[in-house]
């Protein structure tokens, strides 16, 4: 079978490979590169307990709150654009407990593999930096504190991992750096998280390995559909001819969409972050919790990431916003980051109004599956949505665990 994959970051590579692996005639094309969106722009963290929507309780309070700050972990910023207003709408809608437990829910049943498929990548071959020692959520709050462990506690009844409660002295025992004002933290040892950009590589790579023919600069632009719904091909600066086609273009999903003559809501959430030049600073992987700021400590540098930026469809840098990052780390970590301020990078994150990615084939056009949305999640979900891809493409299955992330839940 021909598969043509539309978008070459961990998402759509991910499913590249599991289609490969099976025998498929996989082409990948991308307007920009191999994982020029969010897949390298990100903090790099495989975390099944940390898998609520974005749209949580108590969400609507606090980002009005941070409104009056453009260096607060959400801003949203001033549109007339009726789209965006409408998706922030029906966002708001979903903060409530009811919608946050089932989202909650669905997402710890889709990351019920997600270590076994990362595994099975490294066994086959995949060579690349990947941390299993899990993680530590840090907290100058006590409430928030609470607030989280509650959380947690629902996601290791659903099957997550386990988690631990530690107290101010308990978690510097774990991250000696940590300051002060550090009142507590929650230990999730089972977490692991990995060097993205190498990730990426090593998918593409594996994919080129089977076989797989990767185009950057290639643009979707056009649909030719022949009977009952079937597309037939697409169109851009080329034609590309296949049985099946496989959406995985983040941010830019919604565009693409209408290509094939469906509406999806998916709207880009703006990250920053800092690449600090200090293997050995931060021991330990941190979620900086009330200022929403992940530390990753890699081989041969510290990544820094958070923030959300709902607006312009751009990676420009608002240096205030990044920025913000830098201030957080110093309240949590004492001292650090200290020395010239690092350059700051943008990524941008495929959201949706529930806060819940979009996995399946399009309403009217059986072909078609889309793989995306998967918000800060992406590098989490990839296997395992790839695997989910393979089923769908080459046996016309839907996995269970799949069916509540169905595009024409919209």
């Amino acid at each position: 079978m021909r598969v043509l994959v539309i978008g070459a970051g961990a998402v759509g590579l991910s499913s590249a490979y599991f289609l490969a692996a099976e025998g498929a005639d996989v082409t990948v094309i991308d307007m920009r590169g191999i994982g020029g969106g969010a897949s390298r722009r990100n903090a790099g963290w495989v975390v099944p307990s940390m898998s609520g929507p974005v749209p949580a309780p108590g969400m609507l309070l606090k980002s009005l709150r941070w409104m009056t700050k453009r260096s607060s972990p959400l801003y949203i910023k001033p549109t007339l654009d009726p789209g965006a207003v409408r998706f922030l709408l029906a966002m708001l809608r979903h903060c409530n407990p009811q919608d946050f437990e089932a989202g909650l829910r669905h997402l710890v049943a889709l990351n019920a593999r997600t270590f076994e498929l990362f595994d099975l990548l490294q066994d086959r071959g995949l060579v690349f930096e990947f941390h299993r020692q899990g993680l530590l959520q840090v907290f100058t709050d006590r409430e928030a504190l609470h607030e989280h462990a509650e959380e947690l506690r629902l996601s290791e009844e659903l099957g997550a991992g386990p988690s631990a409660v530690l107290s101010a002295q308990a978690a510097r025992a774990e991250e000696p750096l940590l300051g002060h004002g550090v009142i507590g933290a929650i230990s999730s040892p089972e977490e692991r998280y990995l060097d993205p950009d190498g990730f990426v590589d090593a998918l593409a790579d594996a994919c080129q390995r089977m076989g797989v023919k990767i185009h950057a600069g290639e643009r979707a632009t056009d649909a030719e559909f022949g009977t009952d719904g079937i597309v037939r091909a697409v169109r851009g600066q080329s034609r590309w001819e296949a049985d099946a086609f496989v959406v995985a273009t983040g941010a830019w999903t919604s565009d693409l969409a209408l290509t094939f003559g469906q509406r999806l809501p998916v709207r880009a959430g703006k990250g920053y972050g800092f690449d600090v030049p200090t293997a050995g600073a931060v021991r330990t992987a941190l979620y900086l919790a009330e200022a929403k700021v992940a530390v990753t400590p890699l081989e041969a540098r510290v990544r820094l990431s958070g923030t959300m930026e709902f607006g312009a469809m751009n990676e420009d840098v608002d240096p205030v916003r990044a920025g913000g990052i830098l201030e957080s780390a110093r309240r949590y970590l004492s001292g650090w980051p200290s020395g010239p301020t690092p350059r700051p990078w943008a990524g941008l994150r495929p959201m949706t109004p529930d806060g819940l990615p979009i996995l399946g084939r399009l309403t009217h056009h059986h072909n078609v599956i889309v793989a995306a949305g998967h918000a800060m999640l992406g590098i989490t979900l990839a296997p395992v949505t790839g695997d989910i891809v393979r089923e769908m493409v080459l046996h016309d299955r839907t996995p269970s665990e799949a069916t509540p992330f169905r595009p024409d839940r919209f």
